[in-house]
């Protein structure tokens, strides 16, 4: 059963073979929940499919989820899993905002670019493949949301400009591999390319062995560490249920083209822990003020949070997005930020990734 409920155009849909990559992930996980319910074939790819046992146990997963060994760095690593299917979602990809500037290309930058070279390289080899949908992110849209003027509001048109490669490195590697992958696309006809750019993601994962950023988000804030103080930082939203239906959409709609902008809304850290304490008074304490910036930077290392995040995000106006595109094209709708919430923290509760 959905907790988004499938759209006409899902509903409407043959049953077909779909791959996605990286299956194990946060994302990835509630992509192939929906897909399977839905009726389809996923084929499943994933460094260890040991570790994916989980994923067999969601509703059709014994029967029509096929896992593949599969690595972002080796060519040709994904011809079987793409074999048979006409499409593919694209959603495996290096993920972390604190990597040692020395390490950052080796560790997020070639592989995120690398990977989708290589993911592509084997769509082309599959004459079935018929449309790939890649998930990309807000961080290949903006870096500071200042960075085209105060008030400016981001949406498909919009590039991040303040990512380098040893400045905001993973926004940077998100901004690369979606133009590598425009950039491919262009070169055949035979299939066509989707983009979704959700910011931070939240909501309910489907196993325990889901990772996230908002899950360790939600962690710190359970264990009391928002409070008394935490940063002055905004961000974009959008609930991992709608980023399903977003990919799924983006698959099953005929007149899909280009990049979608997927936020259901913008907030600040010291916001979002508030709700989450009103939401469980009883486990949570919400926070009274804010870390300073000039604080943040000298220890912010140390806490995991470096400091060119400091410096484009922390104590700057939350960035704004339209979302206006994927509402029109795709018929998306949003789940809301208290709904969102209280699932996660109920779902991790019961798959004990929180106490």
């Amino acid at each position: 059963m959905l907790t988004v409920p499938a759209y006409p155009a899902e509903i409407s849909s043959p049953k077909v073979t779909i791959a996605v990559t990286g299956c194990t992930g946060y994302v990835a996980g509630s992509i192939v929940q929906r897909l399977l319910v839905l009726g389809h074939t996923v084929h499943g790819t994933c460094r260890d499919p040991k570790k994916a046992d989980a994923l067999k146990a969601l509703p059709g997963g014994q029967e029509r989820l096929k896992l593949f060994t599969s690595d972002l760095m080796k060519s040709g690593s994904f011809d079987e899993a793409f074999t048979g299917c006409q499409y593919v979602v694209h959603c495996a990809s290096p993920y972390t905002t604190n990597c040692p500037k020395h390490l950052a290309k080796e560790r997020i930058i070639t592989p995120a670019i690398q990977g989708t070279e290589n993911v592509i390289s084997s769509v082309n080899k599959v004459p079935t493949i018929k449309r790939v949908v890649l998930t990309s992110s807000c961080a290949a849209v903006y870096g500071n949301p200042t960075e085209r003027g105060a008030g400016h509001v981001f949406d498909e048109e919009d590039w991040a400009l303040a990512p380098t490669e040893t400045v905001l490195p993973y926004f940077y590697s998100k901004r690369e591999a979606e133009k590598r992958a425009w950039a491919l696309a262009e070169q055949q006809s035979r299939w066509d390319l989707i983009v979704i750019n959700p910011p931070g993601i939240f909501g309910p994962p489907v196993t325990d062995r889901a990772d996230g950023t908002s899950l360790d988000i939600i962690k710190q804030i359970m264990a009391g560490r928002a409070s008394p103080a935490c940063p002055d930082l905004g961000l974009g939203w959008v609930d991992v249920r709608d980023v399903a239906a977003a990919h799924s959409l983006a698959l099953f709609t005929p007149t899909a083209k280009g990049r979608y902008v997927c936020s259901a809304g913008s907030t600040r850290f010291a916001e979002l822990a508030r709700t989450v304490a009103e939401l469980f008074p009883t486990r949570v304490t919400p926070p009274s003020m804010t870390v300073p910036k000039w604080l943040l930077w000298l220890v912010g290392p140390l806490a995991g949070v470096p400091r060119d995040m400091v410096n484009n995000s922390v104590g700057l106006p939350g960035p704004a997005f339209s979302s206006e595109k994927i509402k029109k094209e795709l018929g998306l709708t949003f789940l809301d930020f208290s709904t969102m919430l209280q699932d996660q923290v109920r779902t991790m509760t019961d798959l004990k990734l929180i106490a």
